[in-house]
C-alpha cells in the first residue's frame, strides 16, 4: 500500500485522510453507524480561551456511552450541530421579543447605549427572561472591553467619568447578568463563554479557561448564538482535519484485494475531539474499522462562530489502496 498526503476538498466541504493511489469505489448503504469513543466532557480548552479548539479522541465514560446517538445534518463545508438533548426557545413572550426588537434596532442604528437602557427598563417592570439577561449581559461585556458606542448614561453602570471605575462597573454588571442567565440555562455553552469573556477582560484568566473547559461539553447553536453573531458580527469557520496516522490496512481485505474509499461523518465536539462517527458510504466492514481506528487518532479544529468553538460535523474520505507495483 502507499500512501500519499491528505488533501481537503473545499467545494465539497471534505477532508481527504492519507490513503494511496487508484481507488474502486464501492458504495454501502447509509444504515452502518460506527460510535467513536470520544471526547464529551473535555477539560482542554485549545488557547485558554473559545476558539480553534484542537483535540483527539479518547474513550468515551461509562455516563457518555448511554447518550443517544445523533443524526448527521447535510453535506457541505458548514455543518452545525444541536444536540439531541439541547432545548430550544420556543414560545418566547410576545413583550420579551419586543424588547429584544427594540435593542437590536437601536443598535443598528449606532445607538446601542439607548437599547441597554431599554432592556434595563424592562427589568425594572418585570420583563424577566433568560434571552433579556443573555442580550444585556453581553452588551455590557461589550461596553466594559472599550466599545464607545455601548457606555451607558443611565442604569447601574452609567458612565461615571473615569475609564477605569466604568470598566469595572461595567464588567460587573456584565458578569451579574450573565451569572443569572446561567442560572436559567444550565446547558447552554454560549453563556459560558460570555462568562469566560468577561473573566478575561478582568485580568482572571485561570477562571475564564475554566468557563471554557465547562462549556465544551454543553449546547451550541440555537438562539444564544444567533444573538451572539447579531452583537458581534460574528463570521462561521468550518471544522478541519489537522491530520493522523494513516490506516493500517486490514490483513483480511488486502488478501482479498478490496481496495476503495470509505466516507464518514464525524462529529466534533466544541473541543476538537471526536465524540461520534457515521460511515456513508464504505467498500467493506473491515476498512470501516480500520478508518474508523486512524481517525480516532487525528487531530482536528472545532468549527467556530467567531472566537467560539460550537458542535459540528466533518466529512472525512479514507483511501485504501493497492500498490500496483
Amino acid at each position: 500500500m502507499r500512501l500519499i498526503s491528505g488533501e481537503a476538498d473545499m467545494g465539497s466541504g471534505q477532508e481527504k485522510h492519507p490513503g494511496g493511489k487508484g481507488p474502486i469505489k464501492v458504495l454501502f448503504p447509509l444504515a452502518l453507524v460506527v460510535t467513536i469513543m470520544a471526547c464529551f466532557l473535555s477539560g482542554c480548552a485549545g488557547s485558554g480561551g473559545p476558539g480553534g479548539a484542537q483535540g483527539s479522541g479518547r474513550d468515551r465514560t461509562s455516563s457518555e456511552s448511554d447518550l443517544p446517538l445523533e443524526v448527521p445534518g447535510p453535506d457541505g463545508p458548514w455543518r452545525p450541530h444541536r444536540l439531541a438533548r439541547c432545548d430550544e426557545d420556543l414560545d418566547v413572550p410576545m413583550i420579551v421579543e419586543r424588547y429584544l426588537g427594540t435593542c437590536s434596532e437601536y443598535f443598528r442604528h449606532g445607538s446601542g447605549s439607548d437599547g441597554m437602557i431599554e432592556l434595563e427598563i424592562g427589568l425594572e417592570e418585570g420583563v424577566h427572561h433568560s434571552l433579556l439577561l443573555l442580550t444585556l449581559g453581553q452588551l455590557y461585556l461589550m461596553a466594559g472591553q472599550g466599545d464607545p458606542a455601548l457606555l451607558p448614561v443611565e442604569g447601574p453602570a452609567a458612565d461615571v467619568g473615569d475609564w477605569s471605575r466604568n470598566k469595572k462597573r461595567l464588567l460587573g454588571r456584565a458578569r451579574e447578568l450573565l451569572q443569572e442567565c446561567a442560572s436559567e440555562r444550565p446547558d447552554d455553552a454560549g453563556v459560558d463563554f460570555l462568562l469566560a469573556d468577561v473573566a478575561r477582560a478582568s485580568g482572571r484568566f485561570a477562571e475564564a479557561v475554566e468557563l471554557v473547559a465547562q462549556g465544551e461539553s454543553k449546547c451550541t447553536g440555537g438562539r444564544s448564538f444567533r444573538i451572539l453573531k447579531l452583537y458581534q458580527l460574528l463570521y462561521d469557520y468550518p471544522p478541519r482535519y489537522l491530520g493522523g496516522p494513516p490506516p493500517d490496512y486490514p490483513e483480511r481485505a488486502l488478501n482479498s484485494g478490496i481496495t476503495g474509499e470509505v466516507v464518514m461523518d464525524l462529529l466534533l465536539n466544541p473541543a476538537g475531539n471526536v465524540y461520534q462517527a457515521v460511515v456513508v458510504s464504505s467498500p467493506s466492514a473491515d476498512l470501516s474499522r480500520a478508518a474508523e481506528a486512524s481517525l480516532f487518532k487525528g487531530s482536528y479544529e472545532s468549527a467556530r462562530i467567531g472566537k467560539y468553538p460550537i458542535w459540528s460535523w466533518l466529512r472525512v474520505n479514507t483511501a485504501f489502496n493497492l500498490d500496483p507495483s
